[in-house]
């Protein structure tokens, strides 16, 4: 046994006398508690945001080209519309 574990099994029987046994489970539970969560922070959160990051930067980029290509059509369909008013005039004039 390390110097360390024994410092730490001193410490504890002394809580255990100075607060109870309920106490030392209770910081034990914390404790655990702590741990599991900094477990979950590492292995399960930060991937999670990473991969969320990168799917709403190439949603980003992606609506961002759909922007530039309705901007296109907008324009060809300005374009057709006024080659068939040409169309039109020209038709409707010969029957006159």
């Amino acid at each position: 046994m390390t110097q360390r574990t024994s410092d730490m099994i001193d410490v504890g029987i002394r809580v255990a006398r100075e607060f109870g046994f309920p106490c030392l489970m209770l910081g034990l539970l914390l404790f655990g508690l702590r741990e599991a969560a900094q477990a979950l922070h590492r292995t399960v959160v930060v991937p999670v945001v990473e991969s969320h990051s990168a799917f709403l930067r190439q949603t980003t980029a992606t609506l961002e080209g759909l922007g530039r290509t309705q901007e296109q059509q907008a324009e060809t369909l300005q374009e057709l519309a006024a080659g068939q008013r040409e169309i039109r005039e020209i038709v409707v004039g010969r029957d006159k």
